[in-house]
């Protein structure tokens, strides 16, 4: 593959990017992403599932970033929600090692800042971990639909739309792998 079409295939399709994805560089950017969900997915949810947040998320943008938010990656995951991750890490840890919580957000800063973290499988496994945690944390608390619950605390809007919406396009994913245009219609 020559520098432009790797350049082209890790862009995704957001707007902006600078270049139109034809059908083909879409389907092949479609397929990478399946494959690294596969390889990288830390959480109980589908791949399809999760293909269709990261659509949703950043359009396949390997660089994405969301004005005025500090979210990043494909999976476009808060500073904040990293913050949480490496504060999780830490609890796991036996007392007498675990860090001060101010060195440790220093860390997690430092790492949502750095090119490591939008690398698309760290940014994948990242994401997938946290959801993860909140659906793991929705179920202590009892909720009737944990991943439902789980959604609207990873996206920070509790209408549950967002979690519909992925649902429903992750059906259609799962009945066509390559269904373009269930992913087109989440961002319509």
């Amino acid at each position: 593959m020559d520098k432009q079409a790797v350049s082209t295939q890790e862009r995704g399709s957001a707007p902006g990017n600078g270049a139109v994805a034809t059908p083909d560089d879409q389907l092949a950017r479609l397929r990478t992403i399946r494959k690294l969900v596969e390889e990288n997915n830390q959480s109980c949810l589908g791949t399809d599932m999760i293909v269709c947040q990261i659509y949703m998320e950043s359009r396949f943008d390997k660089d994405a970033e969301a004005e005025g938010s500090s979210a990043r990656g494909l999976m476009q995951l808060l500073k904040v929600a990293n913050r949480e991750l490496f504060r999780l890490d830490n609890l796991h840890k036996p007392p007498g090692v675990r860090r001060p919580e101010a060195e440790l957000y220093r860390e997690a800063d430092a790492f949502h800042a750095s090119p490591a973290f939008i690398d698309e499988a760290t940014n994948i496994r990242s994401g997938t971990r946290y959801l993860q945690a909140l659906i793991d944390k929705a179920r202590r608390e009892g909720s009737a639909d944990p991943i439902a619950e789980a959604y609207k605390d990873y996206r920070g809007v509790r209408n549950g739309i967002y979690y519909r919406k992925i649902g429903m396009a992750a059906e259609k994913l799962k009945r066509n792998p390559d269904a373009l245009d269930a992913l087109e219609e989440l961002v319509g």
